[in-house]
């Protein structure tokens, strides 16, 4: 009976303890060894082991004496390291070093269980073999060189699971931390592929760890041209750069002059991503190269690349065509098919196109965004965009979704005022940009379309909506007194 005292309340206490720890999200207290040390103490306790030739049981005994030792050494890490690491007390310790505390502990409980009740002196054995300690000795010397330095590693803040590192000075091993064990660590590559390396390999040579920071670094040049002024270059670069929404705004992307090359001035942009994959590192590059592209395109600059041979470049049609200005009968159609351009004169239609331009788009690329100052508007010609607001919370809103002949940015031309909205490329899309300074000229000539301008901008504007006829006319007015201002308050310039 009194070994029902000890058992019963043994195992109460291991059920509590586990309902606590689960409630408080603590690390659980072990249970699998301790139950199987549990039956085997009761086997050993109520002779259910008499049965078992004598020369077996004592093994029998110890056996189960040492699933008991290791059941109580499991339960005081558990109490000693884990739980008070957890709730803060010191750090928690890594999974090697509490199979390490276990392993040593039990080794102890073995050779003193041998001693004790199998009458075995293991200590004795192995000191008094040299050949057997020069065996052994060699044997696990490298094992326990991996196992001292995985113990390093797991100590250590240098590599955290998750982590992108590069083992080697030259970077021949390169993946994401899945696992440090006693004897290797294990990487996982870009490409997928399972890179195993020796804990020694880790720890004796040059370890690199990119996302230690939090963010991972990338790095990479573009070349332009030389009349292109470096200053220009510098804010086309980090406009394209902080208008992706992969690039961190903390750190915040840098651009470097990095050479004068032979064609080109070689500038290399610095950006920093969340995500510790090399996949979505490539892919941003991938994207950012590719809106540069068209960034640099609607400036009316271009890549410069080295000349060997003179001669004369073939125009592409298909360039032409898709980069080049449109047919006048094209562009008087495209503005005419809009309201606010509707009914308007050929050669006043041809002054707007005088001072308009095609631009090109890349998908996912900010056409303008909002907050930002502008003097043209923009008419799509072919490809879809999509207009997006910011609210006060942060949370970004679809608006509508626009096509060809549809126009946006009216309300920054004919006010001055910021843009009320961020407008992205939904694919690759090509736009005409309508500046103020045609506009400008129109109203020159024209001075009563003023007033119907107005009209089309007042009409637009969503608050208005809710607006009587009086107050529809005062808000008109209003804006109408703003434009006057805007477009001839300017001097000859």
């Amino acid at each position: 009976m009194p070994d029902w005292f000890v058992i019963l309340p043994a195992v109460g206490l291991l059920l509590l303890a586990t309902a606590a720890c689960r409630r408080r999200r603590l690390p659980l207290p072990p249970r699998s060894l301790p139950l199987v040390a549990l039956v085997a103490w009761i086997g050993l306790r109520f002779g259910l082991v008499s049965q078992v030739p004598g020369a077996s049981r004592v093994w029998l005994s110890i056996g189960g004496n040492l699933l008991v030792s290791l059941a109580l050494i499991r339960l005081l890490i558990w109490l000693a390291l884990e739980l008070p690491g957890a709730l803060g007390w010191w750090r928690r310790p890594p999974e090697l070093l509490v199979q390490l505390i276990l392993a040593g502990g039990g080794a102890l409980a073995a050779v003193f269980l041998a001693h004790k009740e199998g009458h075995f002196d293991l200590v004795g054995l192995v000191t008094t073999s040299a050949v057997l300690t020069a065996v052994i000795g060699l044997a696990i010397q490298e094992p326990l060189k991996d196992l001292i330095a995985g113990l390093e590693l797991q100590l250590s803040d240098d590599v955290r699971l998750g982590d992108l590192v590069e083992v080697g000075s030259d970077g021949e091993a390169r993946g994401v931390v899945e696992s440090v064990s006693w004897r290797d660590t294990t990487l996982k590559s870009f490409d997928g592929k399972r890179i195993v390396v020796p804990n020694t390999q880790v720890t004796g040579g040059v370890l690199t760890n990119l996302t230690a920071t939090g963010a991972l670094c990338d790095r990479f040049q573009v070349g332009l041209d030389y009349d292109f002024p470096p200053a220009r270059a510098f804010q086309l670069l980090l406009r394209v750069a902080r208008q992706n929404p992969l690039v961190l705004d903390l750190p915040p992307p840098e651009v470097r002059v990095h050479a004068f090359a032979d064609s080109a001035i070689t500038y290399e942009l610095q950006v920093w991503l969340r995500e510790p994959s090399d996949g979505l590192r490539l892919k941003l590059r991938s994207d950012l190269l590719q809106q540069i592209w068209y960034a640099v395109n609607r400036e009316g600059r271009s890549f410069p690349f080295p000349v060997r041979e003179l001669q004369r470049r073939r125009p592409d049609p298909e360039a032409a065509a898709l980069l080049g200005p449109l047919k006048p009968e094209e562009g008087r159609s495209l503005l005419a098919a809009h309201s606010l351009f509707a009914g308007l004169p050929p050669e006043e239609l041809d002054c707007v196109l005088e001072h308009s331009r095609v631009v090109l788009f890349a998908a996912g690329e900010a056409i303008v965004e909002e907050g930002a100052s502008g003097e043209s508007l923009y008419q799509v010609i072919d490809g879809r965009v999509d207009v997006e607001k910011k609210l006060q919370d942060g949370q970004i809103i679809h608006v509508v979704e626009l096509g060809p002949g549809e126009i946006f940015g009216e309300m920054t031309l004919f006010q001055g005022s910021p843009r009320s909205a961020t407008v992205r490329a939904l694919q690759e899309s090509r736009m005409l940009r309508v500046d103020r300074t045609g506009v400008r000229e129109l109203l020159e000539q024209d001075p009563a379309l003023l007033e119907r301008f107005a009209q089309l901008v007042s009409a637009r504007r969503r608050e208005l909506d809710s607006l009587g006829g009086e107050e529809r006319q005062q808000e008109t007015n209003k804006l109408l007194s703003a434009m006057r201002n805007l477009f001839f308050s300017f001097g000859a310039g």
